[in-house]
C-alpha cells in the first residue's frame, strides 16, 4: 500500500509540474516570420503572466477606419523586467508602437519584438522569434 501511495504521489507531482510546458508553444506554431507588422495605437492594458505577458491595444484599421483590439504576446514578466519594463510605465490611453510578427491564423494577434512608448523609449519585448543577425 505504501508503494502505491508513493507512486501515485510521484506521478501526480510530475504531471502537475509538466502542465506549464503543455500550455507553452513554439513561435513557429503561431506566428509567421514572413508577416512583419508595425502597430500604432492606444495601450489599453497589460497582463503580466507566465509563460508570456500580453499587451492589449486599440489600433485604427487604415482600410475601415474602425478601431480594432490587438493582443500582443511578449516575453515573460522576468524577461521584461530585465529589459527595463515596469508594470506602470505605460498608462492606459497612451500611444505605443509595436514592431513584431503577425499570427498565422489572421487574427489580431502578434508577437512583439520592440515597443516604443509615448515618451520615446524603445524596449525589447522578449520575443521568442529566432531573428537572424544581418550579414
Amino acid at each position: 500500500m505504501r508503494l502505491r501511495t508513493t507512486l501515485f504521489f510521484v506521478f501526480t507531482v510530475a504531471f502537475v509540474g509538466a502542465m506549464p510546458a503543455l500550455a507553452h508553444h513554439s513561435f513557429a506554431a503561431e506566428f509567421d516570420s514572413n508577416k512583419p507588422v508595425t502597430l500604432t495605437g492606444k495601450f489599453t492594458k497589460m497582463d503580466w503572466v507566465n509563460p508570456h505577458s500580453w499587451i492589449h491595444m486599440e489600433v485604427v484599421n487604415k482600410d475601415t477606419g474602425k478601431a480594432e483590439v490587438w493582443d500582443i504576446e511578449t516575453g515573460p514578466p522576468n524577461t521584461l523586467y530585465r529589459n527595463g519594463w515596469r508594470k506602470d510605465f505605460i498608462k492606459p490611453g497612451e500611444e505605443i508602437v509595436v514592431v513584431g510578427t503577425a499570427a498565422k491564423n489572421g487574427t489580431n494577434t502578434a508577437n512583439a519584438r520592440t515597443v516604443k512608448t509615448a515618451d520615446g523609449r524603445t524596449l525589447l519585448a522578449g520575443s521568442s522569434e529566432n531573428v537572424q543577425a544581418p550579414k
